[in-house]
């Protein structure tokens, strides 16, 4: 990864910060207060920060950014949970919320002779909040290559242990997303009309497109669902695309992995992601799909 800019590793290093603190998604004005700069300028730094793996977004009220453990690493912060971090992750939902703690060991039993797979996991932090039944997540975090999903069976809070009926366990191939993208980007123009844009999709067999401005800049994107959802409120087809597209684009570096690709596309929400280089270019869109046609083709 290169060097980051001091303005680049300010907002970052105030970004975490703000995510220690608060604990939830933090807004682009938060942190231009916090630092006392134009919000203008640090939401583009952080845009700068996103394509390159260390920032994540989430739309809505309740949206925002927040660091990634990419993050932690290069600008040098160990969070409380995941200073000892041997094997992975551990994320608990519960009631709305989300806990993460490091994975310092786990053993998986069953795997042979038995209808039911579990797990023990021996976890840092204060398992305190977790209960029975709570719906958990492993990650390995060192590889990515290797999650499993289940429900909290039992908790030993002496010996910071979860034991987990495992639901679902997958383990994906280490393959970068460059490599399952097409080099021919498929763009429509801001001005083209909802109609031909349409029509464009149509003909070319694809699902969505990044929609660019006179200069090639992307400023949105379009997709059939939301096309289709215009038809069906009786908007005018013949406006301009670029009154209903959609302003936020979601991106990942090229040299990311399809794991972080599909964890990444859960977060928000979203089937496609733009693909793009180190200098902010877009090279190619991966879908959800193309994912599935590589996992499929793993021997």
């Amino acid at each position: 990864m290169k060097m980051l800019t001091s303005l680049q590793r300010e907002v970052l290093e105030t970004l975490v910060s703000l995510y220690e603190r608060h604990k939830r998604m933090i807004k682009s004005k938060e942190v231009a207060e916090a630092l006392g700069k134009d919000e203008g300028t640090v939401r583009n730094v952080i845009m700068w920060l996103k394509s390159l793996g260390l920032v994540e977004s989430r739309t809505g009220p309740a949206g925002g950014y927040m660091p990634t453990l990419k993050a932690y690493e290069v600008i040098g912060v160990q969070t409380p949970t995941l200073s000892h971090v041997t094997y992975g992750q551990v994320i608990v939902e519960k009631d709305g919320n989300q806990y993460r703690y490091a994975a310092l060991d786990m053993e998986i039993m069953g795997i042979f002779g038995s209808d039911t797979m579990k797990a023990v996991v021996t976890v840092s932090g204060n398992i305190a909040p977790v209960e029975k039944g709570d719906l958990v997540r492993v990650e390995s975090v060192p590889v990515r290559k290797f999650a499993l999903e289940g429900r909290v069976e039992k908790v030993s809070k002496e010996a910071r242990q979860l034991m987990i009926v495992i639901s679902k366990m997958t383990v994906i191939p280490n393959i970068k997303v460059n490599s399952l993208i097409s080099r021919k980007l498929l763009t429509v123009r801001h001005n083209m009309t909802v109609r031909e844009v349409a029509k464009f999709l149509y003909s070319h067999g694809i699902r969505g497109a990044p929609i660019v401005d006179d200069k090639n800049n992307i400023i949105g994107f379009i997709t059939t669902t939301d096309i289709s959802m215009l038809i069906a409120r009786g908007e005018d087809l013949d406006a301009t695309v670029d009154r209903y597209m959609r302003k936020t684009v979601f991106t990942i570096n090229e040299d990311e992995s399809i794991y972080e690709a599909m964890r990444y596309m859960d977060f928000n929400g979203v089937g496609r992601l733009v693909v793009i280089d180190y200098a902010g270019r877009p090279l190619g869109i991966i879908t959800r799909t193309d994912i599935l046609k590589a996992l499929i083709a793993v021997k």
